[in-house]
C-alpha cells in the first residue's frame, strides 16, 4: 500500500495506529471523546466545563479560564455473535467475533486568549470500525475482518460575542484508514461447486484491500444562554469525501494459481468513501444549585454511504471484472440522549446518562461489516477536582439490539442473525489548569 512520506503524514499514521477499530456507535461512528462524555455527554454539549468540550461543541470552551490540558482513553470490550446457514443444504453455523479490548485515546489543550477569545485543539477520533471472524468461519464470501481507522486533528477558535452567546469555527485534518479481508470461491467461480458454498475449500482465495487517505473538515460551534438556568448548544462537524488509495492483494493456493496465472494478481486500488456530516444539539437545565439535567441530539447524514465501489488498474479475473461493488443505502439516523450531574461536595461531582442509537443499516443490503442494530448505552461516572487538577472517571454498558440478515448468496451473505451483541467501556481522564 501506499502510504504517506511526508513526516505531517507518518504522524498522523502513527497516531491512528493507536485507535480502536470496534465500533460502540451505531454505523462506524465511535462517540468517544472523553470519560466525562461516556458518563454524560449533554452537559459537555451545552455548558462546557473541561478541553474535551471540542468534540463536541466548540463554542463551550469559552467557559474555561487560562491554559488547561485534558488527556485521556477508554478501553472496550464488545462481543456479538452471528448464526447463519447454508442456503444449500440449511445446516446452521455460529460466528463469534475475536474477543479483544480496543483502546481509544484522546487528548486536549484550551487557551484563554483574552477575556473574549479562546483557542483549542484536539486530537481524537470520530469514527472507527472492527469485525472480526475467523478466517474460515461460514460467512468469510462476505468478510472475516473488515477495520476502519481515523484519527482527527481538530484546531478550533472560540469567540465570545456577549455574555449569553459564544461560537466557534475551525478546520480539522483527519487520517482515514480502511482494511477489509474476505474469500474468494475460487471452486465456485470455477463450476467446480455450488457459489459461495460454506462449507470448507482448499480453494479459497484470500482477498484483502488496504487504503487510506487524509482530507479536512469544517467544524462549527455555537452556545447560548437562554436564561439563568437554561443553555443551549448546537455544532456542526462537516462531511468528508474521501479518495482511498492503495494496493489490493490476492494469496492464491497452489492450484488456483496453476489453473489461472493470470487471475487474482496484486495492483492498486482506489475508492470513495464518505464520512457524514454530523450536526449536533442540546439543552441542559441547573434544576438546583446541584443538579444540572440536559437532553442531546445527534442527526447523521449516513445516506451518503449508499454503495461501496472499488475500482481497480486491471481486470481482476476476466474481462469486466475491475470493479467490485457492494450496495448499502444506509439511511439517516438519531442519537438521543438525557443525561445528569450531580454535585456532591466541593470536590465530587456524579454523572449519569441514558442513549439510544438508531441503526442506519438497510436491512435488505446487511452484511458482517457493521455488527448491530439499534443501540442503548448506559453510562456513569465520578468527578474529583482538587486545587487545578481534576480526574474524571466512567464505565458504560452498551447493548444492540438483535438483527436479521437477508440471504444474498451471491455476495456470500447468508440468511441469519446478529444477537447477543453488548459492550462494556471503562474510561479515564485527566485534566490540569495554569
Amino acid at each position: 500500500m501506499k502510504r504517506p512520506r511526508s513526516f505531517g503524514l507518518a504522524v498522523c499514521a502513527a497516531a491512528a495506529a493507536l485507535v480502536p477499530s470496534y465500533a460502540p456507535g451505531a454505523g462506524f461512528a465511535l462517540e468517544q471523546g472523553s470519560a466525562r462524555g461516556n458518563a454524560n455527554p449533554t452537559t459537555l454539549l451545552t455548558k462546557g466545563g473541561t478541553p474535551s468540550a471540542l468534540y463536541w461543541n466548540g463554542a463551550a470552551i469559552t467557559s474555561l479560564e487560562g491554559t488547561q490540558v485534558e488527556v485521556g482513553a477508554a478501553a472496550i470490550r464488545p462481543a456479538a455473535q452471528v448464526k447463519t446457514s447454508s442456503p444449500y443444504t440449511g445446516e446452521g453455523a455460529v460466528g463469534k467475533g475475536n474477543n479483544h479490548v480496543w483502546t481509544i485515546p484522546w487528548a486536549y489543550v484550551t487557551h484563554q486568549i483574552s477575556d473574549d477569545w479562546f483557542f483549542g485543539f484536539g486530537a481524537f477520533t470520530r469514527y472507527g470500525l472492527g469485525a472480526r471472524f475467523p478466517s474460515t468461519w461460514a460467512g468469510r464470501y462476505g468478510n472475516y475482518k473488515a477495520e476502519i481507522v481515523s484519527m482527527d486533528f481538530a484546531p478550533q477558535l472560540a469567540w465570545k460575542a456577549t455574555d449569553r452567546l459564544s461560537l466557534s469555527a475551525g478546520v480539522s485534518l483527519r487520517y482515514f484508514d480502511i482494511e477489509l479481508r474476505q474469500k474468494i470461491d475460487a471452486a465456485g467461480l470455477a463450476g467446480l461447486r455450488n457459489p459461495n458454498d460454506p462449507s470448507p475449500s482448499p480453494f479459497d482465495v484470500d482477498q484483502g484491500l488496504h487504503g487510506d487517505d487524509l482530507k479536512p473538515a469544517l467544524d462549527l460551534g455555537l452556545a447560548y444562554k437562554l436564561t439563568d438556568d437554561l443553555t443551549f448548544g448546537a455544532a456542526y462537524h462537516s462531511r468528508i469525501n474521501f479518495l482511498v488509495k492503495g494496493d489490493a492483494e490476492w494469496k492464491r493456493p497452489a492450484p488456483v494459481a496453476a489453473m489461472a496465472p493470470g487471475a487474482f494478481l496484486d495492483q492498486p486500488f482506489r475508492s470513495r468513501n464518505y464520512n457524514p456530516d454530523k450536526i449536533m444539539a442540546g439543552l441542559a437545565w441547573d434544576a438546583t444549585d446541584r443538579l444540572t439535567l440536559g437532553f442531546g441530539a445527534t442527526f447523521t447524514t449516513w445516506h451518503l454511504y449508499d454503495d461501496l465501489l472499488i475500482k481497480l488498474d486491471h481486470d481482476l479475473a476476466g474481462p469486466g471484472t475491475d470493479k467490485l461493488s457492494s450496495v448499502k443505502e444506509w439511511h439517516d439516523a438519531w442519537r438521543l440522549s438525557l443525561g445528569g450531574d450531580y454535585v456532591l461536595d466541593d470536590e465530587w461531582t456524579l454523572r449519569g446518562s441514558y442513549t439510544f442509537d438508531q441503526s442506519p443499516i438497510n436491512g435488505v443490503y446487511a452484511d458482517y461489516l457493521v455488527p448491530g442494530d439499534n443501540r442503548h448505552i448506559f453510562g456513569v461516572g465520578l468527578g474529583w477536582t482538587r486545587g487545578a487538577w481534576t480526574v474524571e472517571g466512567s464505565y458504560f454498558y452498551e447493548t444492540v439490539e438483535d438483527f436479521t440478515v437477508h440471504a444474498r448468496p451471491r455476495n456470500g451473505v447468508f440468511e441469519g442473525k446478529y444477537q447477543n451483541a453488548f459492550g462494556h467501556a471503562l474510561a479515564l481522564s485527566v485534566t490540569r489548569r495554569w
